[in-house]
């Protein structure tokens, strides 16, 4: 459902409109109609929008910190003088921070030198090369596969082998200046010694762990501070914009203010400034009004708004479709997964996390409770074909088991109707729903090529698998021809009726064109949930066979390596199965559920100042 609306505009005299914005945001629930920034009104703005980025990257860098914050004795800057300020705070923890960066850039670079030079050994570059000099030569590295080395690998100079890793072998070829063409892959060395390295490599790590302790006690001391003046920071900037953006009249000393309530809230909002000096008037939306969308619906129905908002909220006077397609979702996620045991370890698994872990937030409690609801539908789903963790419980002979099958089990054939079937009921249900949304909007008489187009297809339907009453049927059929072919365009017959009928004639010829392809390719979409649901089961077979096949004989090894094919293995499988049971029945839902139910969208979000 979406929230009813209330139109509020306000007159507020410009000496008193500050303590009126103040009071206006801390009721925090009017959605203000955004207002252009003057030139130059913006910077106070702009500038708190600069801090905001810097406090954001600040607390974003804080979650990567090590969780050890023992490694190192922490050393944490003076805080007890009278004269810090938060912002000293912010830029002493981006100094850190950009330190760590910089350490940590050292250490990658430190790190890829030492495993280069590991496998020459240890020797000082300066020295050798003052040497070759004296001599008159220069020393030059290589690598080639230990296949291809031999001595006559560079016949014109002297070589030798220096180390042997990994089929590669690794060897100096010595000239005296002449031009070098040898067969193998020159390497460049760095230009301190492998000790050297090492040794700055340790330094630059225990620098390194110092700075972590280091950050991750100042950060547990300051993340509440820097949340809360985040919070400030956004509440400024809400409330400058909404000051500077504000449309003046009378020679600018009177604010017009309009905006957006929530109907339930009329009566809170005339009893907050009833005393003030204020004048307002609560109105309703108009047609032409842009009215922001807040939708309203029962604990279990919203945490499906996500799929809503992922496409695109309602506009404010058309149906919300979260309650409708939840049903579906439900049902066409079990059907993909298809597997009764990866819908039992879901729905486990989930209620361990909720058991052990209490403090989760809101967002990832809805998301736990969405996981649950679904792992449960694809239990219950994986029934219908018996599959378990690539086992079929109805092979098992065992009698609950036996006594369920005969209820419920479905061969591949039965599976394939039943997506079919599926998917015409919510195509023919989005139908209804799309009639239900225009009568609402416009009225009931351009719901009627919508009634018509359903009756013809019901119709149908009915002669193709009810016979018998045919003879009902094709009138039925008549009449929706006549429906969805005169009433396609209500409003052309008041312009001209001769005109609009014929326009409306060869409007619905292209309806019916654009009706049966689109119908056959929307029901053949639906064919995935089958499809889904028996490839996840194949694979699942085939890691038990592999699981099986591949164990070898023996009392403590075969056992091991069987438990290990069959982890990894239905690891695997769930992952990319629970993705495409996420994702097809989304596709399902935003392409053929909304399209057919005549879905639109575009409405804006409700944002409450505050």
């Amino acid at each position: 459902m979406i929230e009813k609306m209330k139109k509020l505009t306000f007159l507020v005299y410009h000496r008193e409109y500050e303590e009126f914005l103040h009071r206006l945001q801390e009721l925090g629930v009017m959605h203000i109609e955004g207002g252009a920034l003057a030139e130059g009104q913006s910077d106070a703005v702009s500038a708190d929008m600069a801090e905001l980025r810097r406090v954001d990257a600040l607390l974003k860098q804080m979650e990567n910190l090590p969780a050890d914050k023992k490694s190192a004795e922490p050393q944490v800057p003076d805080t007890t003088s009278a004269d810090r300020t938060l912002s000293s705070d912010i830029a002493t923890l981006e100094s850190l921070f950009a330190r760590q960066a910089d350490l940590a850039s050292r250490e990658k670079e430190l790190a890829e030198q030492v495993e280069t030079l590991t496998p020459w050994g240890e020797f000082d570059p300066n020295e050798v090369n003052k040497q070759m000099a004296a001599a008159g030569c220069e020393m030059h590295f290589y690598t080639a596969s230990t296949k291809a080395f031999k001595k006559e690998i560079a016949p014109n100079f002297p070589v030798e082998a220096i180390n042997e890793v990994k089929g590669l072998t690794y060897f100096v070829a010595i000239t005296r200046g002449e031009e070098q063409d040898i067969p193998a892959t020159a390497v460049t060395l760095p230009e301190a010694s492998l000790s050297a390295l090492r040794a700055e490599h340790e330094s630059i790590n225990a620098q390194l762990a110092t700075l972590n302790a280091q950050l991750s006690t100042t950060a547990a001391t300051q993340r509440a501070d820097l949340e809360a003046y985040r919070e400030q920071l956004q509440s400024r900037m809400n409330f400058d914009t909404v000051r500077f953006g504000t449309e003046t009249a009378a020679d600018d000393h009177l604010m017009v203010l309009r905006g957006w309530i929530p109907a339930k809230d009329k009566d809170k909002m005339q009893a907050a400034f009833a005393d003030s000096g204020a004048w307002f008037e609560i109105a309703d939306p108009q047609p032409d009004d842009d009215i922001p969308v807040c939708l309203k619906n029962n604990r279990f129905f919203k945490l499906f708004e996500m799929f809503t908002e992922l496409y695109m909220l309602p506009k404010y006077n058309e149906l919300d479709l979260t309650p409708f397609l939840a049903p579906f979702y439900i049902l066409f996620f079990g059907l993909c997964l298809g597997d009764s045991g990866y819908g039992l370890f879901i729905t486990l698994g989930v209620l361990a996390i909720k058991f052990f872990k209490k403090d989760l937030s809101q967002s990832l409690k809805a998301a736990m409770n969405l996981l649950l609801i679904l792992g449960l539908s694809a239990f219950f789903c994986g029934l219908l074909s018996g599959a378990f963790f690539g086992f079929n419980l109805y092979d098992l002979n065992v009698p609950l088991f036996d006594r369920i099958g005969q209820a419920v089990h479905l061969d591949n054939s039965q599976m394939f109707n039943l997506s079919l079937i599926l998917g015409f009921i919510q195509i023919i249900f989005g139908m209804c729903l799309k009639a239900y949304n225009r009568t609402i909007q416009f009225g009931f008489r351009y719901s009627l090529a919508t009634i018509g187009w359903m009756m013809v297809i019901l119709s149908l339907a009915v002669v193709l698998l009810l016979p018998a009453y045919s003879g009902i049927a094709k009138w039925f059929t008549i009449a929706g021809f006549v429906l969805a072919f005169c009433y396609n365009s209500p409003e052309r017959y008041e312009k001209n009726p001769a005109t609009g009928f014929l326009i409306n004639v060869g409007t619905g010829l292209w309806d019916a064109y654009n009706t049966a392809t689109g119908m056959l390719g929307d029901m053949l979409s639906y064919v995935r949930l089958f499809a889904l649901g028996l490839s996840g089961g194949i694979l699942a077979t085939v890691f038990d066979s592999l699981a099986t096949g591949l164990a070898p004989d023996n009392a403590i090894l075969g056992p091991i390596v069987m438990v290990l094919i069959f982890v990894v293995g239905h690891a695997l499988n769930m992952f990319m199965n629970v993705l495409g049971a996420f994702v097809h029945p989304m596709r399902l839902t935003f392409v053929e559920f909304f399209k057919n139910a005549g879905y639109e969208g575009g409405g804006s979000a409700y944002t409450p100042f505050k």
